[in-house]
């Protein structure tokens, strides 16, 4: 069945490139380049990093090129120069593409604010800001973290998949900040069965062959019947957890006062604002906050560990500076210290940027003809920032393939948009300092904690190998945790 489906979309692949070949008149002028290579890439599940590399090959160092499969432009933006003529404008000028229903990143993230635009994209925004600023606790990240040593404690001085162990760590914090819930990730190796249901959810949201050929999504097979029996059971999870906070704040059982949970103060804040907060919409929210406080976060903590192993030099010198500021033994920073920790920021603003853990901004739909760089592109036509290439762009980083978290430390001046994992302007991700609190906490505090190196044996141990999806995620990353003496 896979071969046939590989061969089908190969073919389809040639009969869209050879009848939709020709250029539209409006954006001859553009530097073209085939979309076959990647798509080669994609569909032989290369990792992020060889597509990235194909793309720059096909581009030949352009900051703009079009490309094209079947009937559809694609303008792809890879330079800070020209990132700010997308990002920086205002949410209705060129707002984000929608998916329909059918395609699985709409049957799973519904219209959650990676996906709305409009009003709705305004009315959630506006109840999400104050809600992830009440819901920044160095406290209850500290506190997890503590739970997460004791989780360790019997897997010490032998080799442990540092990923599974970070993804364990960030979905009690979401669970926590977030939905006010606890999903016992840390209280024995058993993985929770509603994580095993995100988990196959998420791998199949992310196939490439299901985001190329959506039509593969309405097929009567039996993984697309588990798919949808998978999303009912989350979304239950998911309802279930907004109906209970729904019925505490109308019985009076939640304080006004005092820190709350993500979700109780977008749905107080919502009442103070006389706004309807459709349930199915939170659940779209939730859904959204679910994947980018999880996988995100766990990727750049893992890449920042791995390097500090890789580097033994770089993981001494950030364990002095956690200990000139909190001292030898492990306890939970302030937000006040947190700020002094200047070496441990650029360690994780290095991570961020070597390996973004969403490689590509979703496409945004032009609603009117734009100039970008040197070229007008014409209404309705679907734009991309390429993150990891503005990343790598060898204009504006040094060596860029090389990891060094020095390169934030130098004041050295460089474009204002080099650097955007979190994207930026008025549609920049809504939890970056939700994020990075919570790794800077994690990480000083494991920098006390232990000592921690690479296994001989490791895979890893030229370069950090990833796995073939979407959202960036490590391969067999393992490595020795041992106590500090």
């Amino acid at each position: 069945m896979f071969s046939l489906l590989f061969f089908a979309a190969i073919l389809v692949i040639i009969i869209y490139y050879v009848r939709y070949n020709k250029l539209p008149k409006d954006v001859e002028n553009i530097p073209y380049f085939s979309a076959l290579p990647v798509i080669w890439a994609l569909l032989r599940n290369r990792p992020q990093d060889e597509i990235q590399d194909v793309i720059h090959e096909s581009s030949k160092g352009h900051s703009i090129y079009l490309s094209k499969l079947g009937p559809q432009v694609n303008i792809n933006i890879t330079s800070p120069d020209h990132v700010k003529d997308i990002l920086m404008e205002s949410e209705d000028f060129a707002p984000k593409h929608q998916y329909n229903p059918g395609n699985v990143l709409y049957d799973f993230f519904g219209n959650g604010m990676v996906f709305s635009n409009g009003d709705k994209w305004r009315t959630y925004r506006k109840l999400a800001n104050p809600a992830f600023n009440n819901a920044l606790s160095p406290e209850i990240v500290g506190e997890t973290v503590m739970n997460l040593f004791s989780f360790m404690q019997k897997n010490l001085d032998r080799p442990i998949d540092v990923f599974e162990v970070m993804q364990r760590i960030t979905i009690e914090v979401l669970g926590e900040l977030a939905f006010g819930y606890k999903f016992g990730c840390l209280e024995s190796e058993e993985t929770p069965h509603i994580i095993n249901i995100y988990k196959f959810l998420i791998s199949t949201v992310e196939s490439v062959y299901r985001i190329v050929f959506p039509w593969i999504n309405k097929l009567p097979t039996e993984h697309n019947r588990k798919f949808r029996q998978a999303i009912k059971e989350f979304d239950g999870f998911i309802f279930n957890i907004i109906e209970t906070k729904r019925n505490e704040i109308n019985n009076k059982k939640i304080a006004d006062n005092g820190r709350v949970d993500l979700l109780t103060s977008m749905l107080k804040s919502s009442e103070q604002e006389g706004i309807h907060a459709d349930t199915k919409q939170l659940r779209d929210e939730m859904v959204t906050f679910f994947v980018a406080g999880h996988d995100t976060t766990s990727m750049s903590l893992s890449t920042a560990l791995y390097y500090l192993a890789k580097y033994p030099e770089m993981q001494e010198k950030a364990r002095a500076e956690v200990i000139n500021i909190l001292g030898n033994e492990p306890v939970i920073p302030s937000s006040d210290q947190l700020k002094e920790m200047k070496y441990i920021n650029a360690i994780i603003k290095e991570s961020l940027r070597i390996f973004p853990p969403a490689p590509a901004i979703n496409h945004r739909v032009l609603r009117k003809p734009t100039k970008i760089g040197p070229y007008i592109i014409p209404k309705d036509t679907l734009v991309s920032v390429n993150i990891w290439q503005v990343h790598y762009n060898k204009k504006h980083w040094e060596n860029p393939k090389q990891y060094n978290p020095e390169r934030f430390l130098n004041n050295e001046k460089r474009h204002p948009l080099s650097w955007v994992p979190f994207s930026s302007g008025p549609r920049n991700c809504i939890g970056q300092n939700f994020s990075l609190m919570e790794q800077r906490v994690i990480l000083s505090m494991i920098l006390l904690k232990y000592n921690w190196t690479l296994p001989k044996n490791s895979i890893n141990q030229e370069k950090l190998v990833l796995e073939s999806q979407f959202l960036l995620r490590p391969l067999d990353l393992k490595l020795v945790f041992s106590e500090r003496k």
